[in-house]
C-alpha cells in the first residue's frame, strides 16, 4: 500500500458495554465485529487507540481500510481510531498520548510528515463530526510537532 495519509477516528461509543450481564471494555475485536456485523469483511480500522493508551491492531497494513470513504482516504489513509465518544467526552491524556504515539511510529515507517496526519471530518467530502467536537485538535498537534524538532 502506497500509505499518504493517516486519519484520525472515534468510535462515537461508549468506552464499555454490557455483554451477558458483564461490564466489556470496547476494544478491537468488538469493534471488528460490529463491522463485520455490517457485513464488511473485517474491522474498517487498521489501529485503536483504547483509554489507557493501549494500542490494538485492525485490519492488517497490507489491506485497504475501510474507514473514509471520500478523498481516497480507504486507500492512502491509515485509520487510527479512538474508542469513544468525543462529541460528548474530552479525550483522556494517556489516550492522546497513545495516539501520538501510534502516530509519530506511522510517520517515522512511511515517512509522512504532520500535514498528512487528518481527522476523518476534515477530509474534503467527509459529512461527520468524527472525531468529535471535543477532540483536542490543537494539543495534538502541539504533541506531534514537538516530537520532529
Amino acid at each position: 500500500m502506497d500509505w499518504q495519509k493517516i486519519v484520525i477516528h472515534h468510535t462515537a461509543s461508549p468506552t464499555e458495554v454490557r455483554r451477558s450481564g458483564s461490564i466489556v471494555p470496547v476494544d478491537a475485536a468488538m469493534i471488528r465485529e460490529w463491522h463485520k456485523t455490517k457485513g464488511w469483511s473485517d474491522i474498517g480500522y487498521h489501529f485503536v487507540i483504547m483509554p489507557d493508551g493501549r494500542c490494538e491492531e485492525g485490519r492488517p497494513l497490507y489491506r485497504p481500510g475501510a474507514h473514509c470513504n471520500v478523498g481516497h482516504r480507504n486507500f492512502i489513509g491509515i485509520g487510527v481510531c479512538l474508542v469513544g465518544n468525543f462529541s460528548e467526552t474530552e479525550v483522556p491524556d494517556a489516550q492522546l498520548s497513545g495516539l501520538v504515539t501510534k502516530i509519530v511510529q506511522l510517520m517515522e515507517a512511511f515517512k509522512l510528515g504532520i500535514e498528512a496526519v487528518e481527522l476523518h471530518r476534515d477530509v474534503s467530502g467527509a459529512t461527520t463530526e468524527c472525531p468529535g467536537r471535543y477532540f483536542p485538535t490543537d494539543s495534538l498537534m502541539k504533541e506531534l510537532e514537538e516530537s520532529f524538532r
